[in-house]
């Protein structure tokens, strides 16, 4: 079980981005700590697929020969891509930092939810965090429980590495505690608090950024 008294603690933010030792093992659990959630003897993440696409079918039957007028095309958009805001999109060292703010922000508002699909589509599946993150909020969703604030502040980003195809980026956090309530309101926990700092791979997918890794440094 990992409640708020456990897991790794981030160590506080540091100006100085040389020599930053990163611990891709330690961020897994303390996802599940930044949103308060217990993951001992939690039922596991229900995966579903969506509905096949439909089919068309041949009527054997001869049918009158009539002239008919095609449609016209239609514009399909990315739903994931429509949730990303402008300013995330951008293949710049200045859109990579707002992506990685934009999937913290996502988290906080999953949480107040909850909701866990606020994550869907901003995560690579090889981004173990990312994956606790998600389950996280799938808890809560379960638990029927929500968060009462933000329980993560970004205080700062800067950019590591930069190309227009991936990138790398130093957030600055400020975890906050909030109360988790469950449907009735009642509090039945606090989140941690304290300062951290993450280091977030991005990539380009589909046409905008993912999390590709979700690492803490000290």
């Amino acid at each position: 079980m990992i409640d708020d008294r456990q897991g790794t603690p981030m160590t506080a933010a540091v100006r100085q981005h040389r020599h930053r030792t990163l611990l891709p093992y330690a961020a897994a659990g303390l996802a599940a700590a930044l949103l308060g959630a217990c993951t001992s003897g939690d039922p596991g993440t229900t995966v579903t697929t969506a509905p096949p696409a439909a089919s068309t079918t041949t009527s054997t039957s001869a049918a009158p020969s009539t002239t008919s007028t095609a449609p016209s095309p239609t514009t399909s958009v990315d739903p994931v891509l429509a949730r990303i805001p402008d300013a995330a999109r951008a293949r710049t060292a200045a859109g990579a930092q707002a992506f990685a703010r934009f999937f913290i922000e996502s988290l906080n508002a999953g949480a107040s939810k909850p909701d866990s699909r606020v994550l869907a589509g901003l995560f690579a599946p090889s981004c173990e965090t990312c994956q606790a993150m998600y389950k996280s909020l799938k808890i809560l969703e379960t638990k029927k429980q929500r968060h009462t604030g933000d329980s993560i502040r970004v205080s700062a980003t800067s950019s590591l590495t930069f190309s227009t195809s991936a990138a790398q980026v130093l957030i600055d956090v400020e975890q906050k505690s909030v109360d988790v309530v469950d449907s009735k309101g009642a509090t039945v926990r606090r989140t941690a608090d304290g300062p951290g700092t993450f280091v977030m791979s991005i990539s380009l997918n589909g046409g905008h950024w993912i999390a590709t890794k979700l690492q803490t440094a000290s």
